[in-house]
């Protein structure tokens, strides 16, 4: 069988692209996976914070030591929010038994295919109840 320029050329516009298709899959998958790992990376974060306060009984300087601590590790700085019935407002303590709730919020932009960026928010939440007894 004879073939012809064109049907060449065909053969070779399909592979290109295939190849291009491919590309672009690899690097949307890439992008899903590192969201799956920053979003697990948060859970981490959340799940030591909420073990510190429940633990210590209160939402202060302990647990902004250990935070500084993790963001240092992880790379990752979220924004932190804490609800609690406090005990003492001042010294964010909480009463033994008294729920906390912590919520972890991380802005960043999907950038898979660098003609444009889409704005993505994270978020993990962890809830806890305090362990210490306040007089």
């Amino acid at each position: 069988m004879i073939l012809l320029k064109s049907e060449k050329a065909e053969g070779y516009i399909d592979t290109i692209v295939n190849v291009l298709c491919a590309m672009l899959l690899i690097v949307l998958a890439l992008n899903v996976f590192s969201f799956l790992t920053l979003k697990q990376d948060m859970d981490y974060i959340a799940k030591e914070l909420i073990k510190t306060a429940t633990i210590d009984g209160r939402t202060n300087s302990l647990v902004t030591a250990r935070l500084v601590k993790l963001e240092e590790d992880t790379g990752i700085y979220p924004d932190v929010s804490w609800t609690a019935s406090y005990h003492s407002e001042y010294d964010q303590i909480v009463q033994l038994g008294d729920p906390i709730k912590l919520t972890l919020t991380y802005h960043t932009n999907f950038k898979g295919f660098g003609m444009f960026s889409i704005p993505i928010t994270l978020t993990a939440t962890h809830t806890g109840l305090s362990q210490k007894y306040w007089k």
